[in-house]
């Protein structure tokens, strides 16, 4: 297991009971910044308790797709470590396997607890 494994277990257990989607922000940087790509999504325990939240951030977001977003309860993610792919500035394909929403490669992740 590799440092890429490692961070995504690392990630599935802070993420665990965190599976509502309450936001889904896509912003693209400037020119200077290299016209990046991130994604943030936010995920809540319940669709009527929003005190807490965990907040991902993909950075180097690629070949996004988007499903519906309507009547969706749940996300359930699946990141994978796809680093020996020798793929330039991908490290992880992340999807969301329950309700096809959406999929896409990244350079990378964090996470962190708000609220």
């Amino acid at each position: 297991m590799d440092k890429y494994d490692d961070w995504v277990e690392q990630f599935y257990k802070a993420q665990r009971g965190y599976d509502f989607l309450t936001s889904f922000h896509f912003t693209r940087d400037t020119e200077l910044m290299g016209f990046e790509v991130s994604l943030q999504i936010t995920l809540t325990k319940s669709t009527f308790d929003h005190d807490r939240k965990v907040l991902i951030t993909f950075t180097g977001v690629q070949d996004l797709k988007l499903g519906d977003f309507a009547g969706i309860y749940s996300i359930f993610f699946d990141i994978a470590n796809i680093s020996t792919y020798q793929l330039e500035g991908i490290k992880y394909k992340v999807e969301d396997v329950e309700e096809h929403v959406f999929s896409f490669y990244c350079r990378n992740f964090t996470f962190e607890f708000i609220g």
